[in-house]
Formats: C-alpha cells, sequence, structure tokens
C-alpha cells in the first residue's frame, strides 16, 4: 500500500496552535467540548505561513448551530485517544465539562499507527475500546453527555484501516446507550460513489497558487500557496464545511437532543 504510507506520513504530531486554557466559556448555555485528531482540530487562517485553506471540521462546526449553545475545539493534530489524554486540552475539557454540557469524542487515524506505542490502540485486543471509555466515563462523571464520531475517510478507496475503529466504536455505543454519529460511513459511502479524484476536491490537495481559494485574501500567505499540497486525509475548508454539515445530519437522523439547537 504505497499510496496510503505517503499519506500516514503526513499526519504526525504537530504542536499545539492554539491555547485553549485561555477560550471564554459560556456561563449561561451548554458547551459542546471536542476531543479529537488533525481532522477536526483548528488551523491559523491568517497572517503569515498561515495553514489556509487546511481546516478542521470542528473548526468550522459551530456555523451549524444557533447562538444558544457554544462549540468548544479542543482536538489537537497528531493525537490520538490515548496521547490526547496526556494533554493539556484534555485536561482543560475534563475541569471545565458541567452538567448539560456534550463531549464529542473522534478518534481513529492516529490510534492504528503500530509503530508509535505513545499512540497505538487497538479494537483487537480492546486498548481501543478502553481508551474511548476513559473519555465516556470522564463526561458522564461530569453530568456531561458523551457522543462518540466515527473518523472521516480518507480519500483512499482501498484502504480499510479505519474501518474496525468505527465498528468497535458502533458497538461500544450500543453496549453502553452512547450517541453515535456515523461520520465515516457518510464520508466513505460519497468517496464510493464519486471516485478518488472528484471527493478528493475536499482535501488538501492544492495545486499551486490553486484559483479555488484565491478570493480569500490570506491564501497569498499561507504555506501552501506556492508549492501546493498532495495529501489523501486532511480537509482543506471546503471538506470541512461538508464534514461539519455531516455531523449536524447526523444528529438530526438519531434525534439527538443538540438538533434542538441547529440552524
Amino acid at each position: 500500500m504505497k499510496e496510503a504510507n505517503s499519506i500516514y506520513a503526513l499526519e504526525f504530531s504537530e504542536p499545539i496552535t492554539e491555547d485553549v486554557t485561555k477560550l471564554s466559556l459560556a456561563e449561561d448555555k451548554p458547551r459542546i467540548f471536542i476531543a479529537g485528531d488533525s481532522t477536526a482540530c483548528n488551523y491559523r487562517h491568517a497572517g503569515a505561513n498561515n495553514r489556509y485553506p487546511r481546516t478542521g471540521w470542528g473548526q468550522v462546526f459551530g456555523e451549524q448551530f444557533n447562538d444558544n449553545i457554544q462549540v468548544v475545539n479542543c482536538a489537537i493534530s497528531g493525537r490520538s485517544s490515548l496521547s490526547f489524554r496526556c494533554e493539556v486540552n484534555y485536561r482543560f475539557i475534563c475541569e471545565n465539562m458541567r452538567r448539560g454540557d456534550y463531549l464529542f469524542i473522534q478518534f481513529a487515524h492516529n490510534d492504528s499507527k503500530a509503530e508509535d506505542r505513545s499512540r497505538f490502540t487497538s479494537p483487537d485486543d480492546g486498548s481501543y475500546q478502553s481508551s474511548i471509555c476513559e473519555y465516556i466515563n470522564a463526561a458522564r462523571g461530569a453530568g456531561a453527555e458523551p457522543v462518540l464520531c466515527t473518523s472521516v475517510t480518507r480519500n483512499l478507496i482501498s484502504d480499510t484501516t479505519l474501518e474496525p475503529y468505527g465498528n468497535a466504536l458502533k458497538e461500544l455505543a450500543r453496549a453502553n446507550g452512547t450517541a453515535l454519529l456515523d461520520m465515516y460511513e457518510h464520508t466513505h459511502s460519497l468517496l464510493l460513489e464519486l471516485g478518488a479524484d472528484v471527493y478528493g476536491q475536499r482535501y488538501m490537495n492544492l495545486a499551486p497558487r490553486d484559483s479555488r481559494f484565491s478570493g480569500y485574501a490570506d491564501f497569498s500567505r499561507s504555506e501552501y500557496y506556492e508549492n501546493g499540497c498532495a495529501d489523501n486525509t486532511h480537509l482543506n475548508i471546503t471538506g470541512a464545511l461538508e464534514s461539519a454539515a455531516a455531523a449536524a445530519d447526523e444528529l438530526k437522523r438519531i434525534c439527538h437532543p443538540l438538533s434542538a439547537y441547529l440552524i
């Protein structure tokens, strides 16, 4: 799987780019905390060497809701369900979650890296399920509600790496009575329907000075502007918006209480 291995190389851990401890949390409304990886996290879109159009779905998820709820995106690039629990972002979530809040949990991309024992978990030996249960228990212990999310697909039709994690997550949701948003099913089905060339337009596959994003003023200062990018894992702004909308559609499908806050 030479093609897939070249993509996995783009998923190594990155420094935290946003100090969540400085975020202002609403006191008068429910909050949605997001624990996840690079497919969900925030990226800087302004200034020199910014990351536009690379965007996590959690970065734009708040656009799906009215003003009566707050989305607090704590996802970090390169983290797994195991390594994220060692981060300040996880401590921030645990210290601030309260009754009436929600914790969205999406990990699998980096859990599958068997070569890195600091991140690897497996659904085969139950270590992935045990790791996810730590989040479920933390949320419920604080009076918040956990929401499990299967991972958005890679733009690689032959890659089935994420499927065992998604299946384990669905079984865990059934066994624990936990809400689940099947974002893998939504995104992978669309990949199979459209094909990798068309679906890949939602990922960080950019030509140098890609005209699709020239309408955004700071794109000319992006680190991707001159050289472009070939990446079938990370979403561009278009893919992130579609994935955030897919998560909202999943909330409607399962008749989740958060549906009441959707625009």
